[in-house]
């Protein structure tokens, strides 16, 4: 997004930085910023990390040439598994899926309360599995 549609002294964009200032000071983003630090002063369990990331990318490219096997697929859930159990790169993987959470909430309920022209509530968002978003029949969205 090139285009800068609100201006840089926008009422919106003080209250973007009061919600961004919220968030750093949080507990649940303190608690996974000392996750995530752990990790990238972890070498090895970075290099884990990383081995793993490979295997993945590799086995994608196995499935899409219609050459996975069980074996390539128990040989993925062990290490991921492995990684999941270890403090480091579990607490890492953790964080990173906690602060995308974090990210896509904060994004949906703007989202949400763009379409409405209100301020979205719980039961707002609760409909979204339901119709997907587009309207449409039977569950009462529309």
């Amino acid at each position: 997004m090139d285009m800068e549609v609100l201006s840089p002294n926008s009422a919106i964009l003080d209250k973007t930085r009061e919600l961004c200032t919220l968030v750093l000071g949080s507990t649940e983003y303190q608690e996974n910023l000392k996750k995530v630090s752990a990790f990238f002063n972890d070498d090895d369990a970075q290099n884990r990390y990383h081995e793993f990331n490979e295997l993945g990318k590799m086995l994608h490219q196995k499935q899409e040439a219609g050459a996975l096997t069980n074996a390539d697929v128990k040989k993925f859930d062990t290490q991921r598994d492995a990684l999941k159990a270890d403090p480091i790169t579990g607490g890492f993987m953790e964080a990173e899926k906690t602060l995308n959470g974090i990210v896509a909430q904060i994004s949906e309920l703007v989202g949400k309360s763009l379409e409405l022209g209100r301020v979205a509530e719980p039961e707002d968002l609760a409909d979204e599995g339901c119709c997907g978003g587009g309207g449409g029949g039977g569950c009462g969205c529309g």
